[in-house]
């Protein structure tokens, strides 16, 4: 019932209070800051910046990583991919360098600052999905996804954080969907890693496509396990000529896991049946 403009400016000074509220006061529920956003979210009152910024402020409680169905991140989202140096920022606030050297003075982070903004950028990477690169239609191109990567690796290298860049790289190509041939991942996503041929990339799309799963319920034995490695032996089998990297390393790595995880729940459950 309030106007976004009334709305908007409620929850920007509610974010920047002066930390006087009684602990168990004044708390707001997830459900109704999502509902706040939706509601903000669909006026155009404000500009794409203007939503990113108090997406980011709020963002402990809109980018969850086990929890994809709610309001998210959608306006930060899309100004990361015209800004690849915010991936970049939360890369630095949330991973040292690796050489032990000190940052140029416009990354560098205060001592008071810095457990806050690691937390954030943490939440920036593990929150967002939307893989960047689209065009002004809407349709994901590799070119202009090669362009936002190559920007990202070439600052993380100069900053000592090649390794981790990719491994957050790879992270975020673990929310890629499916091709237009049902083969996961998408044609972009997937030429640019075949051309990129790191293993730090697909040791993060790794990590992230496996803890995409969640919490799941099971019954007795590996056969979910068994179901998952031959969806992805099916996906390498299908790329093996075409993008050999990709299948060899990420899709068969992927169901060589799920393999190894079903052999262990078969282990499991008949040791349960023999202690009955």
């Amino acid at each position: 019932k309030l106007e976004p403009r009334l709305l908007f400016r409620m929850m920007s000074d509610i974010a920047v209070g002066d930390g006087k509220d009684k602990p168990g006061e004044y708390q707001l529920e997830s459900y109704y800051v999502q509902e706040a956003f939706s509601l903000i979210g669909r006026s155009t009152e404000f500009t794409v910046e203007e939503k990113a910024r108090l997406e980011f402020t709020y963002i402990d409680v809109l980018a969850t990583p086990w929890e994809r169905e709610g309001y998210g991140v959608p306006n930060l989202e899309r100004y990361l991919e015209k800004h690849p140096e915010l991936f970049v920022q939360a890369i630095i606030w949330t991973y040292r360098r690796d050489d032990g050297g000190e940052d140029p003075n416009e990354w560098k982070v205060t001592p008071e600052d810095a457990k806050q903004l690691a937390e954030k950028g943490y939440r920036l990477l593990e929150g967002v999905y939307r893989i960047p690169g689209h065009d002004e239609q809407g349709a994901l191109r590799r070119e202009n996804l090669a362009a936002w990567v190559a920007t990202v690796r070439s600052a993380c290298a100069e900053l000592a954080r090649r390794e981790v860049g990719d491994i957050c790289l790879g992270r975020l190509f673990s929310a890629a969907p499916v091709g237009n041939d049902g083969v996961w991942p998408c044609e972009p996503v997937r030429e640019v890693i075949e051309d990129l041929q790191s293993s730090e990339i697909c040791e993060g799309a790794h990590t992230g496509l496996y803890n995409s799963r969640g919490v799941h319920s099971r019954g007795e034995g590996g056969d979910q396990e068994r179901d998952l490695a031959q969806k992805y032996r099916a996906w390498a089998h299908a790329l093996q000529y075409s993008h050999p990297f990709l299948s060899s390393t990420l899709l068969a790595g992927m169901a060589k896991t799920y393999e190894r995880e079903a052999n262990r729940e078969d282990l499991e459950a008949g040791v349960r049946r023999r202690l009955r």
